[in-house]
């Protein structure tokens, strides 16, 4: 399994806190009607845990499943657990990609946040089967798309930056064309002085495979579940009636 995150990883979960900030009001909106009772909740792409620790203080007597393939990225979710032991008590971690990950027989939630475009088609509609078949009525499915919807040029731009001590850390990109449905990331990260030199940068590539709202809606649609959208990206899948 090749971690995509191998070269940028120390920047990621730095660079998301004023995303996750903007995210979180609409993910808690629509992980209403979650179900400790009915099983662990289940944060596919953990990544550093943020989305974790939300659902475990959402749910404070839930058992957590953290799915998160990339090795960089769960030293930094592990580093988060450790230093609180009763997190620790009900924080599993799984050590693979969503699309194989062995899941509980129930779940009483799902959180896929920032990562359904990592999935091949196929493989992403079998996750919807699969986690379809493990949610009870209100048992919510909590997923969110990015820009783009279509195989086009984005534009290099910057997107986040942070301080931490006397250096600022920064991230941008941009993505090409990769197929009908795919584009390819060009991501930069660096460090800058504080006379802002840059005096490291690191890239990466990663393609990600594109899904709009009613490609989205549609998939949902064919395992039973119906899609709300919450804000921001950010939707809510649950069993239909009947």
């Amino acid at each position: 399994m090749i971690d995509e995150y191998r070269t940028a990883g120390e920047f990621l979960d730095i660079l998301s806190s004023d995303a996750w900030a903007a995210l979180r009001q609409p993910v808690i909106t629509a992980l209403r009607g979650m179900d400790p009772a009915a099983g662990p909740l289940v944060d596919l792409g953990a990544g550093g845990g943020r989305g974790t620790l939300l659902l475990a203080d959402l749910a404070p007597s839930a058992t957590v499943l953290a799915v998160e393939p990339s090795l960089v990225q769960r030293a930094v979710l592990f580093s988060r657990l450790v230093d609180d032991p009763a997190l620790a008590d009900r924080v599993s971690v799984a050590a693979e990609p969503a699309e194989t990950a062995p899941l509980p027989h129930a779940v009483g939630g799902v959180l896929a946040m920032n990562m359904i475009g990592h999935l091949r088609p196929d493989d992403r509609r079998q996750l919807w089967r699969r986690l379809a078949d493990r949610m009870g009525s209100e048992v919510p499915l909590v997923v969110n798309l990015q820009p783009p919807s279509r195989a086009e040029a984005v534009p290099d731009a910057d997107f986040a930056a942070v301080r931490i001590g006397s250096c600022t850390y920064e991230g941008g990109g941009r993505a090409e064309p990769a197929g009908a449905d795919i584009v390819t990331w060009h991501m930069r990260y660096g460090v800058r002085d504080p006379k802002g030199d840059l005096i490291r940068q690191v890239t990466a590539a990663y393609r990600w495979h594109l899904l709009d709202e009613q490609a989205l809606i549609a998939e949902l649609d064919a395992v039973g579940l119906v899609t709300q959208p919450c804000g921001l990206g950010v939707y809510r899948a649950t069993r239909a009636a009947g």
